[in-house]
């Protein structure tokens, strides 16, 4: 007998579902969304709600007439999401905005950064990118503070610090100088921002 809540909804639930309804396998569908079969599984068991909607699901893809989908498009699908994360982490600096956007919990990106070496490194490439642009862009607010032109100067702040460790070595490795050198540089621009906005009086927007 399952049971109707089963406990909280997990994220991946109507990707997982979706992913049956396109591909017609369990496998495919849970490389799409990001997982592995056994959540899945374990769900089906204890949730009659989910165990009802997997099963319409497979319905729906043999009312289609297509045939069973391959791993390489489910793959594709899985990608999607790490697509956006990475833009928006350009965009953002923050991981778990990023996620957000992007549909998936940050545990799940820390799991695939850890798993996948070409998404770590996209990631860092990401950081990096995002790091210069929101250095600029706190500079360019000290200068010009306009009503148009809002920025919590404060977050901004502690995200150029909680990613000094992560840019630190993906500058020393390009510039091919010590990790150390470059924390010490950066340590010393933060500090130097910190002192402007405070000397500015510049409230968080």
């Amino acid at each position: 007998m399952t049971n109707e809540s089963a406990g909280e909804r997990p994220w991946w639930e109507d990707s997982f579902i979706e992913g049956l309804k396109q591909f017609g396998k369990v496998t495919a569908a849970a490389q799409a969304a990001g997982i592995t079969t056994r959540g899945p599984y374990t769900r089906k068991k204890s949730c009659s709600s989910f165990s009802r909607a997997w099963d319409e699901a497979l319905e729906i893809f043999a009312l289609s007439g297509r045939k069973a989908n391959t791993h390489s498009a489910a793959r594709r699908m899985a990608d999607r999401w790490k697509t956006v994360f990475l833009e928006e982490l350009a965009a953002t600096s923050n991981v778990s905005a990023s996620a957000t956007v992007a549909g998936v919990k940050p545990g799940e990106v820390y799991r695939t950064r850890r798993a996948d070496r070409g998404f770590a490194a996209a990631w860092r490439e990401a950081l990096f990118e995002g790091y210069a642009n929101l250095e600029m862009e706190v500079l360019g607010y000290l200068r010009n503070p306009s009503p148009e032109r809002k920025m919590d100067v404060a977050v901004a702040l502690r995200l150029l610090a909680a990613h000094k460790e992560t840019i630190a070595k993906e500058r020393a490795q390009r510039a091919n100088v010590s990790a150390a050198q470059v924390r010490e540089t950066i340590d010393r621009k933060v500090e130097e921002l910190r002192r402007k906005v405070a000397g500015r009086d510049i409230a968080p927007a």
